[in-house]
């Protein structure tokens, strides 16, 4: 295995290498030169004072598809720099909790779990879409497990809070996560980093831009990382591990002012154990000490209740096997493993019109996910007393092809009217399997299989300006989208799997269907820029979140389809400069009514998706970015959230379990939305300190404060994360050209344990999953 980890990681440095042969001298580091094109995949830029420091203010960023001043952009949104993600040491968008206000982080196995604003990822089967949007250079990604794709060299990441309906479209219902890669520039350039820590993780990243004419670059850069898993189980199984690696070659084609191509294509592999389809680790389960039985008002009992053999007893009745205590160990007797695949490629083409410029962003992406996990989460060997109860293990294995394309003409004047109208086509062809096998010696449990193979062919028109009623001064707001869908379904299940095998021969159901699905959304408001350094807005807006299927099972209380989830949006916000920009502050208020929220409704005979549920939450965001001194950076944010459900009837998963003492269903109204805690702050500080021609000392801390939030819509103490506080550290070191640094770091440096995810699996037991212990490194890095 490390002769093999070592040949992955060779094959990175060869790509770098090879396009670094062909440059034919070294380059100065200087800031990406603005290109005056407004396309998607412009680089950020900001101003620099006196003493060579950024400043906070004047960030580009394309949250409205064209290249504008964070400051002047009516949307509340956090732009983080490429250098901000490597100080950050984000290899992933998880990272970006510690920087982005109301932006909480969630995982389950490969699943990301993202939440902003009350709006949460909860629902990843191949029947449901993401909630939260995920993009790169302006292409949509479809599936909630590419949001874990490993980040390097990257221009910025825009985390645009709130429901971006117009512009964006369908499943951008909470928000939108945007990352733009750094295009290729008229420079020849390199850069290579290093990383080695404990859990014996190493990572290597690097890149190398060259200029093959005048009119065309190339960039090519690549990752690769892995460390050993923070999880193991009584049983040795090592898991939560990570080996991963990736590339991506960009050209930039520029023949003249007015033509712009920028092409992309690239990669992405991961092999390792994973953590598990549905949560890594049982954290109990509850029961009803009277008389024994589970019970959702009962108390917690740190057992496995899959695993019945007379080990704990209460009132004598069998409630499983007590489960070992930790965050980082489990029970598990099964290897699990992950396998992650994707390939893409996306072009945008930019030609300037005069009076607009048109745009095309295409985009193809092949993506598949095959993971699995330990079917009763146990090292138990035992006889299932019911089909999927017993020993054996569980396999997801999801495929994508997704092919987009947009088309765009947007106004390049600037007053008084500012106009964007676009078209949109997705196709996404999804086919997913899920089967389960029992493997215990003897066994005659036949295992199960559910196949879904689902075909979305998307169409959207829209349009959006704005108009100066004050030249300067006061501007209106008006945009509106009109979506169409149709979802295409096969399902077939099986239930005759040979024992210990995933032979499966006739399913026992088959079901299929083409609903449609229409949406209008639409935005409107007012900005008022009395100032180049104070910007006010208020906003209305709509959201969607796109309608899903079911599979029946041949069952016909089970409804084939689902309604759209929705949400009517509010805003106020204040944008702020002072101190010749070297103060800025965001200041934004909010009001979200969700309605249609899908949700998993259950009753004794069946489970489904349902449309169903309402929810409502407001609060507010502050960000201020600083430099109090030269050198010196102090940024902090403050969110709060009061994010609730108002209408929701629940199938209770405990009925069947209880005895008849529990309640068919639950009223969940009032209960706290999942994964949003009331109260977040963060605060970085860190200091370039020059040291002459010794260099330059920089130490960096970030603080992340998160009050109490629960992790299902049950809001159980099995799912509840008490309020917790993460710190990270380094201090870097950075030779006086800025050619060469070294940097000792700390991560979650107080090793706190924090609740991810949890779900109530099989046997109303209580699965979860934690966020990484502390780790720590040192880096080292070179610029050419």
């Amino acid at each position: 295995m490390i002769g093999t980890h070592w040949l992955r990681t060779a094959s990175v440095l060869a790509i770098v290498i090879t396009a670094a042969a062909g440059a034919p001298a070294l380059a100065q580091e200087s800031p990406i030169p603005a290109s005056g094109n407004t396309d998607a995949t412009q680089q950020s830029s900001s101003s620099t004072d006196q003493t060579g420091d950024v400043l906070p203010g004047d960030i580009v960023v394309t949250a409205q598809r064209r290249a504008e001043r964070l400051q002047d952009v009516p949307i509340s949104i956090t732009a983080v720099s490429g250098a901000d993600l490597q100080r950050l040491h984000a290899d992933n968008v998880s990272r970006l909790e510690f920087i982005a206000p109301g932006f909480t982080w969630g995982s389950q196995g490969a699943d990301s779990f993202p939440a902003i604003r009350g709006v949460r990822t909860s629902l990843v089967s191949a029947q449901n879409d993401p909630v939260i949007g995920f993009y790169i250079d302006g292409v949509y990604q479809s599936r909630t497990q590419q949001q874990s794709i490993p980040l390097f060299d990257i221009a910025r990441v825009e985390v645009q809070r709130g429901p971006q309906g117009t512009l964006y479209g369908r499943n951008t219902f909470g928000g939108n996560l945007s990352v733009v890669t750094a295009s290729p520039t008229d420079r020849y350039e390199g850069g290579l980093n290093v990383d080695f820590g404990n859990y014996n993780s190493q990572r290597i990243d690097g890149f190398v831009n060259a200029p093959l004419s005048d009119t065309l670059a190339l960039r090519v850069a690549g990752v690769y990382q892995d460390h050993d898993g923070y999880v193991r189980s009584t049983s040795g199984v090592e898991m939560v591990d990570l080996k991963e690696y990736a590339g991506r070659a960009s050209l930039r084609w520029t023949p003249d002012s007015r033509l712009e191509v920028e092409l992309h294509g690239g990669f992405w592999r991961r092999d390792d154990a994973g953590a598990g389809s549905y949560g890594y680790k049982v954290a109990g389960t509850l029961i009803n000490p009277q008389t024994g039985y589970q019970s959702i008002n009962g108390v917690p009992y740190a057992v496995n209740p899959s695993v019945k053999n007379g080990s704990v007893l209460v009132n004598g009745v069998d409630i499983g096997v007590a489960v070992t205590p930790g965050a980082y160990t489990n029970d598990w007797d099964y290897q699990p493993f992950e396998r992650i695949r994707e390939n893409y490629v996306s072009g945008t083409v930019s030609y300037d019109l005069g009076a607009a410029t048109v745009r095309s962003i295409t985009g193809y992406t092949f993506f598949r996910a095959h993971r699995s996990a330990d079917n009763d989460q146990s090292s138990v060997i035992f006889q299932a007393p019911a089909q999927g109860f017993g020993s054996g293990q569980q396999e997801p294995n999801t495929r994508a092809k997704t092919f987009t394309q947009e088309l765009q003409l947007v106004s390049n004047s600037t007053t008084p009217f500012q106009w964007i109208v676009g078209g949109y086509y997705l196709n996404d062809d999804i086919f997913e399997t899920y089967q389960q096998k029992i493997d215990a010696p003897g066994s005659t449990v036949p295992g199960f299989r559910a196949d879904a193979a689902l075909k979305t062919n998307a169409y959207a028109a829209y349009a959006q300006g704005t108009y100066a009623l004050i030249p300067d001064k006061l501007r209106i707001i008006g945009g509106i989208r009109y979506s169409h869908e149709k979802k295409s379904f096969d399902f077939a299940d099986f239930a005759d799997g040979i024992p210990n095998t995933y032979t499966f021969t006739t399913p026992y159901s088959v079901t299929s269907g083409a609903p449609s699905f229409d949406s209008v959304t639409w935005r409107a408001g007012l900005q008022f820029t009395p100032t180049r350094a104070t910007m006010v807005y208020a906003t209305a807006s709509t959201g969607f979140a796109s309608g899903g299927v079911n599979d029946t099972g041949g069952s016909t209380a089970i409804p084939n389809s689902y309604a759209p989830q929705k949400v009517d949006a509010y805003e106020a916000g204040i944008k702020n400069q002072f101190l010749n920009g070297r103060v800025q502050t965001e200041l934004a208020l909010y009001y979200n009514r969700y309605s249609n929220l899908q949700i998993n409704v259950y009753t004794p005979q069946v489970s489904y998706f349902g449309s169903a549920g309402r929810a409502r939450s407001y609060g507010g965001e502050v960000t201020l970015r600083t430099l109090p001194l030269p050198n010196l950076h102090v940024d902090a944010t403050l969110a709060y959230l009061n994010a609730e459900y108002t209408r929701y009837i629940s199938g209770n998963n405990f009925f069947g379990a209880s005895n008849g003492a529990d309640p068919v269903s639950l009223d969940l109204a009032g209960k706290r939305v999942p994964q949003s805690p009331r109260l977040k702050t963060t605060l970085a500080v860190y200091y370039d300190i020059d040291l002459g021609r010794a260099g330059t000392l920089a130490p960096y801390a970030n603080w992340l404060h998160s009050s109490s939030y629960f992790t299902t819509d049950y809001n159980t103490v099995l799912d509840y994360q008490r309020a917790y506080d993460k710190f990270d550290v380094s201090l870097r070191w950075t030779e006086a050209k800025g050619k060469f640094y070294v940097e000792g770091y700390g991560n979650n440096v107080t090793d706190k344990a924090v609740l991810l995810s949890a779900v109530v699996g099989r046997a109303q037991r209580v699965q979860v999953s934690y966020g990484p212990p502390a780790t720590y490194g040192i880096r080292a890095g070179v610029k050419f």
